[in-house]
């Protein structure tokens, strides 16, 4: 009987004793770097079967109007128009990560412009409505005869 190891039999025992410490540590790292990424596609999946906001949509976004370029998997991309500023009149691309839309303020334009007296386009619109009906049933009327 040996007393005394030999460096390789003392090796294999350590690497015996270690490996699965080690293993475990690998796991956890990975499972960190992992998380984010799965964090961030979730989201952009979330945020983009949201059928309230679509690529092309007019929105403010924490205040500034913007127009939704590009729903991605990890990202948003937003275009800005800048005003009153530096970059007045100059268009920006706004890369927003998707695990951070639920923290913005997005709210969804429905008009792209405020009504602010819109009566009489409101008046012109029926106006033009009940032409085009008219012209409808004469049309129709000649088909029937």
């Amino acid at each position: 009987m040996d007393l005394i190891p030999t460096p390789t039999g003392a090796a294999v025992e350590i690497t015996g004793l270690l490996l699965p410490y080690i293993g475990m540590v690998l796991i956890v790292i990975i499972a960190f770097m992992i998380k984010d990424f799965t964090m961030k596609l979730s989201k952009g999946i979330a945020f983009s079967l949201n059928k309230q906001f679509e690529e092309g949509d007019h929105v403010l976004l924490d205040g500034e109007r913007a127009l939704i370029v590009k729903i991605g998997m990890t990202q948003t991309v937003f275009g800005i128009t800048k005003k009153n500023g530096e970059f007045d009149g100059d268009h920006v691309w706004r890369y927003v990560p998707n695990e951070r839309i639920e923290f913005l303020k997005l709210e969804k334009l429905i008009f792209n412009r405020a009504p602010v007296d819109n009566k009489e386009a409101i008046l012109e619109n029926r106006d033009s409505i009940l032409n085009n009906a008219e012209d409808l049933k004469k049309i129709k009327g000649l088909k029937d005869a």
